[in-house]
């Protein structure tokens, strides 16, 4: 029998306790993702010297899959995580259960994102949004099984333009983008002409006041000017290398009463371009009217936009 020496003792004494520590921390991280609870939740993560809060919607049952799409929405300006928790919340999380999707509602600071697209507010032009985005996809790929290869953007205004410049800065991270009633400035259409491609879905009205159909200026966010909805779609086309001819169609008009309709422009291609052009919109969300709920100008009520969007978003994998 051979004698172990007492240096030769401790040496595996304290190996065997530092695999137990190795096994436990293993243990313990795969029980945290493994029971991620079902609900909404609200959390925040500390970037660039700031604490920025989040929400999040985690469907039943995520546990039994892999790896998971990601769905970002992003509120616009003077609005928050919770009312684009409130305005999306039963679209998409009926969705997100159905898909079995995780849904994030990112909020910005001073309640407007540094979309960087010609305008000016002095509150957020230095706060690192893409920075803070950019950390927040890979928080979710890494912490709670999101598919780095099904992260997709969707936002309102304010939020729509910042989906627009994620997809000018960070494209490698996004599969596609849904932006609403929004549109890019001139100079970035120019500075980005080349960008990498990526499916989009708009969805603009003809009646917009803020976000005009004609372009122009941004009084709000002294914004010079922004590309007009045709040019909007031209550049998309162009970026993307659709079929410049559109496939025009018009859904059915079952709320003649809001005075609007829709016009759907789809330009086909590996990367979609695909346009809800509302002809009488206004900077409003396209929804269908619940049993009881009055008319609202400028909001047309022959479909739901979020549902639509959504699926048009999950059709690229």
């Amino acid at each position: 029998m051979i004698k172990q020496s007492p240096l030769n003792f401790i040496i595996m004494k304290i190996k065997y306790i530092f695999l137990f520590i190795c096994l436990f921390s293993y243990k313990d991280s795969f029980s945290q993702t493994a029971s991620l609870s079902q609900g909404l939740h609200t959390d925040s993560m500390s970037y660039a010297g700031l604490q920025r809060k989040y929400m999040y919607y985690i469907p039943p049952g995520i546990e039994n899959f892999g790896r998971v799409p990601v769905v970002f929405f992003l509120h616009g300006m003077g609005a928050s995580a919770q009312i684009g928790v409130n305005v999306l919340g039963p679209q998409y999380h009926a969705r997100a259960e159905r898909d079995k999707a995780i849904v994030v509602y990112p909020e910005a600071t001073s309640k407007h994102w540094n979309d960087k697209l010609g305008g000016s507010y002095p509150l957020t032009d230095k706060i690192d949004d893409v920075g803070y985005l950019s950390s927040l996809i890979d928080l979710f790929i890494r912490d709670f099984k999101g598919d780095p290869k099904r992260v997709y953007f969707s936002g309102s205004s304010n939020g729509g333009m910042m989906t627009y410049r994620l997809s000018c800065d960070i494209p490698e991270k996004i599969r596609a983008i849904a932006p609403f009633v929004s549109t890019i400035s001139p100079e970035v259409a120019r500075e980005f002409a080349n960008a990498k491609a990526i499916p989009i879905i708009i969805t603009s009205g003809t009646a917009d006041s803020i976000i005009k159909w004609n372009g122009g200026a941004i009084k709000v966010t002294r914004t010079p000017a922004i590309l007009s909805g045709d040019e909007n779609v031209a550049y998309w086309v162009a970026r993307n290398g659709a079929k410049k001819k559109a496939k025009v169609t018009y859904l059915p008009d079952v709320e003649p009463c809001d005075n609007s309709t829709v016009e759907i422009q789809h330009y086909k291609g590996k990367n979609d371009v695909i346009l809800y052009k509302i002809i009488g919109g206004a900077h409003t969300h396209p929804t269908l009217r619940t049993p009881g709920k009055a008319l609202v100008k400028g909001l047309n009520m022959d479909y739901n936009s979020f549902e639509t969007v959504w699926d048009f978003m999950m059709s690229f994998k």
